[in-house]
């Protein structure tokens, strides 16, 4: 009888190999999409920790749009970031209030066949004069 209990205990303790599979695939599912969201996000992060500095700076808002169009260009290229069309993503309003830098953007990544993952992106700075 005591034999008995004891196996009955060692059989219960075991999980099933569909319910350790399923845990497997979703694990692997959420490392695959967050080896690739996760640069997105620390690519957008530098870009506004560079609009932030550009704003600290003074006089940058009476430069004309290309000269600031530049200084963002080669500090996106100095942190690595190339492949971004700020001529289209990147828009310099300028108002009675002041000039502010307005980044919009969205990235699509394709996951599976017909399946993508969109992340859109929004970041406003004023400048100073």
């Amino acid at each position: 009888m005591m034999n008995r209990k004891i196996l009955q205990g060692k059989h219960r303790q075991r999980g099933s190999m569909g319910g350790i599979l399923v845990i497997l695939l979703a694990l692997a599912s959420v490392v695959s999409v967050g080896s690739r969201v996760i640069p997105l996000y620390l690519d957008h992060n530098t870009m506004g920790t560079i609009m932030e500095k550009m704003s600290l700076e003074n006089g940058l808002a009476l430069q004309s749009e290309g000269n600031i169009r530049d200084t963002m260009r080669k500090r996106l290229k100095m942190n690595n970031i190339r492949d971004f069309d700020l001529k289209e993503h990147l828009k310099i309003d300028r108002s009675k209030l002041g000039t502010e830098l307005v980044l919009d953007y969205e990235v699509r990544i394709e996951l599976v066949s017909n399946l993508s993952l969109i992340a859109a992106f929004n970041k406003k700075v004023p400048l100073r004069d």
